[in-house]
């Protein structure tokens, strides 16, 4: 069955003008609004964002090696500085022990050599076993003297060739020579000296 049409219910009235406009500027109004509260809320988010925090992550620094440091500097000290004076306070004690002696006044006597006395510096006599052999010769000798000029010692240092001309020289000078003795600085002192004993046949007595 089918329902009747009526054209009442199906005619839309038409919409005015005034309300065309009026909703074009509410929609309009709309539109201007969201910007404006688009616009705003991001440039509050835009100042509100907190700036970038760059964390820089810095290496531990390591101990220098002991065996690689460096050796300390060298203190050089000027040429031409002045060390400061040293002071030492001494005792009237010390200062007599810390004195140095005053050396020795040198002897105004020359040192000299001993000198033989002539008048004892004779030949010994000729010994009969070797004048009757013909034998003759010069004894060397070397001799020693005492601070009193005494002849303590004598031995031979190149023979006449005679062992009897040679003992008999050793004996006559250690018997009979004298010396005035050798002195230095001012005293008397033991000496040496060498001495030549000649025998000669031509000097023999008789």
């Amino acid at each position: 069955m089918e329902h009747p049409t009526h054209e009442i219910l199906s005619a839309k009235p038409a919409m005015s003008r005034q309300r065309a406009i009026g909703l074009g500027l509410v929609g309009l109004l709309h539109v201007v609004f969201i910007y404006a509260l688009a616009t705003g809320l991001a440039q509050k988010i835009m100042i509100n964002v907190p700036h970038e925090l760059k964390a820089q992550v810095i290496a531990p620094q390591e101990k220098p090696n002991e065996a690689t440091k460096p050796p300390p500097p060298t203190m050089v000290v000027p040429k031409d500085s002045i060390a400061p004076p040293e002071i030492k306070v001494e005792t009237t004690q010390q200062q007599a022990i810390q004195q140095p002696m005053a050396p020795a006044a040198p002897s105004s006597a020359p040192s000299t050599r001993a000198n033989g006395i002539t008048s004892t510096h004779t030949t010994p006599p000729y010994p009969p076993d070797a004048k009757d052999k013909g034998h003759q010769g010069t004894v060397t000798l070397h001799i020693t003297i005492s601070a009193q000029g005494e002849v303590t010692n004598a031995t031979v240092t190149k023979s006449s060739g005679f062992p009897e001309l040679d003992q008999e020289a050793v004996s006559w000078v250690t018997a009979h020579w004298k010396y005035k003795p050798a002195v230095e600085n001012g005293t008397a002192v033991a000496s040496a000296s060498d001495a030549q004993v000649v025998f000669d046949l031509k000097n023999a007595n008789g």
